[in-house]
């Protein structure tokens, strides 16, 4: 067995705050964080590993991590500026810091264990805050650190969502990306399974939150759950099972609170159960009522003007009386990049020729369906493609009213 450990809940944007903090120079408000981080790590391990040289050889390696991501801070404050690099170096604390509690933890239940340094199993490349990893590279290191260990039956413990370039720098494979280490691993380990515990059951087939009957669905394909990863579903790394697809090994999500329940199943063939999921992302919209746009050039436009906040088109519609774009804007950006993009979209194209707003995406997944117009909802715009999934576009406010209409078919 294989654990891939991830950071406590909050820590890695605590650390990114650090860093934030130290390139405004802001030298106490750094420090405070990471003096209340070491302080939240100690209260885990005074309560849960009581003995003394255990306790004192742990905190000895929580302080060498914390140490390290104030050193990170130190140089940003000294040029007034934290790269991407510079986060990375001070964000893989966070699961150093719990790969080694957990390691100790299981140590003290009298498992034959090891840690194994994440920066020596999973090599990238410098594409920092967000590394991609280099597949051949991580299978001669698993071949050479992880395999040995197994063959002498002992549990290999590692952090998730970090790794090294080849020259050693610290990379972090983007938010979430302690799943993505663990399909990694059991992709070069040709593994039985892949389980994920998480706080919920499983993948559900709505947010919980915006719909209250929203249940577990019993099993999706690697399409399905890529498709819904990348319209808003948080649960895993959008490219998490793509390492597992060539070997079709199988994932399971599940919570350890409830462990007599077998969970979601993740495999290479969907169920035949119709509308399983729906799931809603932010969006941009762009329409003007002139046709026939220079698709390409248009959507280089967009990449200048807002980057990485937008990713697609998902919706393209054209004819000789109007065009419409949409876009989705990926979790990761945070809450308000949609609107922050419409507001420097708005502004770059040419007006009032065309019209730029935030929306809702809403993506059904299984057989297709449709938004009646008894919801009083009506789609700016939608789509039907391939995988059985339907995609409406809808203003922010009507999004609830569309989930829940759309949750009754599932």
């Amino acid at each position: 067995m294989v654990v891939v450990v991830s950071a406590m809940s909050g820590v890695t944007d605590r650390l990114a705050y650090a860093t934030e903090l130290a390139a405004n120079r802001d030298s106490s408000g750094y420090r405070k964080v990471i003096g209340a981080l070491r302080t939240q790590h100690l209260d885990v391990i005074e309560t849960l590993l009581p003995s003394k040289p255990t306790h004192d050889a742990l905190l000895k390696r929580i302080d060498s991590w914390l140490f390290d991501a104030l050193t990170v801070c130190d140089a940003v404050a000294n040029r007034r500026d934290a790269t991407p690099r510079d986060r990375d170096a001070a964000m893989v604390a966070g699961e150093r810091m719990m790969a080694d509690m957990v390691t100790a933890l299981v140590q003290q239940e009298g498992r034959n264990s090891a840690l194994v340094d994440a920066a020596t199993l999973i090599i990238t490349d410098d594409h920092y805050q967000n590394a991609n990893p280099i597949i051949e590279r991580i299978e001669e290191r698993v071949e050479a650190n992880l395999k040995p260990l197994l063959a002498a039956n002992m549990v290999a413990i590692t952090a998730g969502f970090m790794g090294a370039t080849r020259t050693g720098a610290m990379t972090t494979l983007g938010r979430g990306g302690s799943d993505y280490t663990a399909t990694l691993l059991a992709a070069a380990l040709d593994a039985d399974e892949v389980w994920m515990w998480t706080h919920v059951d499983g993948i559900m087939s709505a947010d919980p939150g915006l719909v209250p009957g929203a249940r577990v669905i019993d099993i999706l394909s690697y399409d399905e759950i890529r498709e819904l990863t990348y319209f808003g579903v948080r649960l895993l790394h959008p490219r998490a099972v793509e390492p597992l697809i060539a070997r079709s090994i199988p994932m399971r999500v599940r919570s350890p609170h409830s462990a007599e329940s077998s969970g979601t199943r993740i495999q290479a063939e969907p169920s035949t159960v119709g509308l399983k999921a729906v799931s809603a992302i932010d969006g941009l919209l762009l329409s003007t009522k002139q046709g026939g746009i220079d698709l390409p050039e248009f959507l280089a436009q967009v990449n200048h003007t807002v980057g990485q906040t937008a990713t697609g088109p998902v919706i393209v519609m054209g004819s000789g009386s109007g065009s419409t774009v949409v876009f989705v804007v990926p979790t990761s950006e945070g809450p308000q990049a949609a609107a922050n993009a419409a507001a420097r979209l708005a502004a770059s194209l040419p007006s009032p020729r065309w019209n730029v707003q935030a929306v809702k995406v809403i993506a059904a997944m299984g057989e297709s369906a449709s938004i009646t117009a008894a919801s009083g909802v009506t789609p700016l715009a939608y789509a039907h493609g391939p995988g059985n999934r339907s995609l409406f576009v809808v203003a922010p406010e009507d999004m609830h009213t569309a989930v829940r209409q759309l949750h009754r078919l599932t």
